[in-house]
């Protein structure tokens, strides 16, 4: 057959050849990394501790950082907020119909909220016309005391003047009638002495004459009883009328100003429902988000606006800082004034500078799912914030709690705790040799050397492997005697474990185990109460309290953590560090 697309034969085998080289390689590969892996997984497969060359570390001098690293987000320390200002009245609250987007650059007098008015308005409507039927009525009650007052006026200018005149002439006329009537009777008389008036017309004008001595009198009573009692009880009532038309007068008046300043307020509120700035700046939306990640209040078109709540944030992009929160094994190693660098996650190539401004003194509040360990938020100040640094974004932040620039200083793991002291191992005459140690501050990684270690001196780096094959001093027991069994003593981060994770007092130090009772014993009484325990030990204070006094003393301290040692639950004995259990190379 002739070959297809001009394939030789040969071309056809060497192709066949490439194949079956390509997978044999590819066997090998697989069959070295099947024997790698065997040889790390299997302990009969690998070398152990003790039958390889110990890993040396060579004891220098170099700078000596201790820092706390946590992550927060950038705020402005200067924020000027936008509320409503709107009174809610039965419901909600006030409508959002239109807010400008976020992010947006205002300046001041700049529209930034429009509220929904039109209730506001109806109601601006009826109070308007509330405030005229008050008007109404301050008018009537300004007549009613107008025309009191002039009553009075009329009365004692007018009728009281013309009641006068008249009784005064009444009595004017009376007395004329009594004159002629006591004339007419002597006449009568003189004419009856000499008969030529009858007695009975004499005792007529006798009779004419008491007649008009009685219309005298009732003249002159009606002058006295106008003058003594009709004029006071008049004015009396006329005064009464007008005191009762001036505090009428003086209601209206002032329910009509109540009525107008309500209808101020009204027209205040429609005035608040559009919302100005009164600043420059960027404009963010003060939405709150819930611990769960979902938003608790939010600030958009159509939603509803509460009285006092803040609708907008303008913050001074030239006053930024990084709110952070800081793990209560570390808080108190962190100082107002220690320096800071923070990176950005938006700009991961740019490193600042910073000043830790303000440590709160309580815990923010967590979550009822979270765990009990407290968290104290810790206020960063960024020095020169940088163009296009904005609320919101995520930054790592690491506080600087010490620098040392030239210290002695060695791995953490090749220091191991061992009672009250630490030790580091070196060789010696083909074996090897536990010798004390002073140390320094630690940060988890190095140790900085006080002193018992010199420069360029080699040491055992994973020294906590050895502690078996070294000589130590043997450790009190439980009744305070020396003796029994050497027993390896918890590391640092075994007693961490058994405090709850708390450091000690003093930040960066090495905790002792010897020494946790007096940490421990705040008020130095020799008895530590439930609130001087850590949090996880309070739950079992009724395990450690052996004599049921409801303290725990240092011998129950001891019992308790001998307890906890025989257990299995503290380490198999470890550096400062907490890596005692490491092979050499790294290997678990």
């Amino acid at each position: 057959m002739t070959p297809l697309s001009g394939t030789s034969p040969s071309t056809s085998a060497i192709r066949r050849r490439g194949l079956a080289y390509r997978g044999l390689i590819v066997m090998l590969l697989v069959l070295s990394t099947v024997l790698v892996t065997a040889w790390m997984v299997l302990p009969s497969s690998s070398f152990s501790a003790q039958e390889v060359a110990p890993l040396l570390h060579v004891v220098e001098r170099g700078e000596f950082l201790h820092e706390i690293s946590d992550r927060g987000s950038v705020e402005s320390a200067n924020n000027v907020e936008i509320r409503c200002e709107v009174e809610a009245k039965g419901g909600g609250g006030t409508t959002i119909l239109e807010i400008v987007p976020e992010g947006t650059s205002v300046q001041p007098g700049d529209v930034l909220v429009k509220l929904d008015s039109s209730a506001l308005e109806k109601e601006q409507t009826n109070q308007q016309i509330i405030c005229n039927n008050s008007q109404a009525q301050v008018i009537q009650a300004q007549n009613v005391y107008d025309t009191a007052v002039i009553a009075k006026r009329e009365y004692l200018e007018g009728k009281y003047k013309l009641d006068i005149q008249a009784i005064e002439n009444e009595i004017i006329v009376a007395k004329e009638d009594l004159r002629r009537a006591i004339d007419y009777l002597k006449y009568s008389e003189r004419l009856a002495a000499k008969g030529y008036v009858t007695a009975l017309q004499l005792e007529a004008d006798r009779f004419a004459v008491e007649k008009a001595q009685n219309e005298l009198d009732t003249a002159e009573k009606k002058l006295e009883v106008l003058e003594k009692f009709t004029k006071e009880k008049e004015v009396m009532q006329l005064d009464a009328d007008i005191k009762t038309g001036d505090a009428k007068l003086k209601a209206e008046e002032a329910s009509y100003q109540l009525d107008l300043e309500e209808l101020a307020r009204i027209e205040s509120q429609i005035e608040k429902c559009i919302i100005k700035s009164p600043e420059p700046g960027q404009v963010v939306y003060a939405n709150v988000t819930s611990y769960r990640g979902g938003k608790e209040v939010i600030i958009e078109e159509g939603e509803l606006a509460r009285e006092r709540q803040v609708l907008i944030r303008l913050p001074d992009p030239k006053k930024m800082v990084v709110k952070a929160t800081i793990n209560e094994a570390k808080i108190t190693r962190v100082k107002v004034g220690m320096p800071a660098t923070i990176r950005l996650d938006a700009f991961p190539e740019l490193e600042l500078t910073g000043t830790v401004e303000r440590v709160n003194e309580f815990p923010v509040p967590s979550a009822w799912f979270s765990s009990g360990v407290k968290e104290y938020e810790t206020t960063i100040t960024i020095h020169d914030s940088p163009p296009g640094l904005r609320p919101g974004l995520t930054a790592e932040v690491k506080i600087h709690v010490e620098h040392l620039p030239d210290a002695l200083q060695v791995p953490a793991q090749a220091i191991f705790e061992h009672g009250a002291k630490y030790y580091y191992v070196v060789a010696r005459g083909g074996g090897c040799e536990a010798r004390e140690v002073q140390i320094g501050s630690t940060n988890d990684k190095f140790v900085v050397i006080a002193s018992g270690l010199d420069e360029g001196q080699e040491i055992f780096l994973n020294a906590a492997a050895y502690r078996s094959k070294v000589d130590l001093p043997e450790l009190p027991s439980e009744n305070g005697l020396t003796g029994g069994p050497k027993r390896p003593r918890p590391s640092s981060s075994g007693v961490a474990a058994a405090t709850g994770g708390a450091s000690p007092p003093g930040g960066s130090r090495m905790p002792a185990g010897s020494d946790m009772f007096a940490r421990l014993d705040a008020d130095g009484n020799g008895r530590l109460e439930s609130n001087e325990l850590p949090a996880q030990m309070q739950s079992h204070l009724d395990a450690i309290d052996a004599n049921s006094d409801g303290a725990v003393d240092r011998s129950e301290l001891k019992a308790a953590m001998a307890r906890f040692k025989n257990s299995g639950g503290g380490p198999g004995g470890g550096g400062p560090g907490g890596r005692g259990n490491e092979r050499p190379g790294g290997a678990p």
